[in-house]
């Protein structure tokens, strides 16, 4: 039995995991889903200093109250920024790391400096406090009708400041002695430098074809299969 921590992306929570978590659980796998300061029940909490800081301390807290070991780390889109944080500060809790079409940072970079363009994006869609960022429509991002709809009815409103703040140093050694997968949709071009860096750091580099960036959350029967065949 693995205990896979699944690591949400913008604007999410732990409820976009609904679909994946029982094809893990059901095949006798312990499954924790946390959701991030500021976001869907936990949105109260949302503060013009809730940054990409304040998340990897959540995943940090959750490993170490749940005593988590030897998980499988798992971060989708943002949630890649999240989980390589974690890496620096939990390091011993962690077997191995999985990266679903998502940031994979270094030491100083930001979500903002890895995509450019995210950066216009977030200007264009303000939220309703002046530090936070109402989200981006699911069907941009390569949801079907139904997923584009499940996924909406939830989403909610983040700081800004998880995408600007830079990830701290320590990730790259401790990353360095892991199994570290990056999986990634070969079909769309939102994170394939992303998977190019990936491979020169000697990740695990794995093209998913036939399946866009959130149907990784609305139809996750690919992801499942690649979290299951883990070695």
């Amino acid at each position: 039995m693995a205990t896979f921590v699944l690591v949400h992306g913008s604007w999410g929570g732990g409820w976009v995991w609904d679909r994946l978590r029982p094809r893990l659980e059901d095949a006798g796998h312990r499954v924790l889903t946390p959701t991030l300061t500021g976001l869907a029940e936990r949105r109260h909490l949302s503060a013009p200093d809730v940054g990409l800081s304040s998340h990897v301390r959540d995943v940090v807290e959750l490993l170490e109250s749940e005593r988590v070991e030897d998980a499988v780390l798992v971060g989708h889109s943002y949630g890649g920024m999240v989980i390589t944080g974690v890496a620096a500060f939990a390091g011993d809790r962690i077997g191995q790391v999985v990266y679903a079409d998502a940031f994979a940072p270094v030491t100083g970079e930001s979500a903002f400096g890895l995509l450019p363009w995210l950066e216009q994006a977030f200007a264009d869609s303000p939220g309703p406090a002046a530090w936070e960022v109402a989200p981006l429509s699911p069907d941009s991002l390569g949801a079907d009708d139904e997923g584009a709809a499940w996924l909406s009815s939830r989403l909610t409103p983040m700081p800004r400041r998880t995408h600007e703040e830079p990830l701290g140093p320590g990730s790259e050694e401790v990353l360095a002695g892991k199994a570290v997968t990056y999986l990634y949709c070969a079909d769309q071009a939102i994170f394939k430098d992303m998977a190019a860096s990936a491979e020169e750091r000697e990740f695990r580099v794995v093209a998913l074809s036939g399946a866009t960036h959130v149907d990784l959350l609305t139809q996750p029967h690919v992801l499942a299969q690649e979290l299951l065949n883990l070695g």
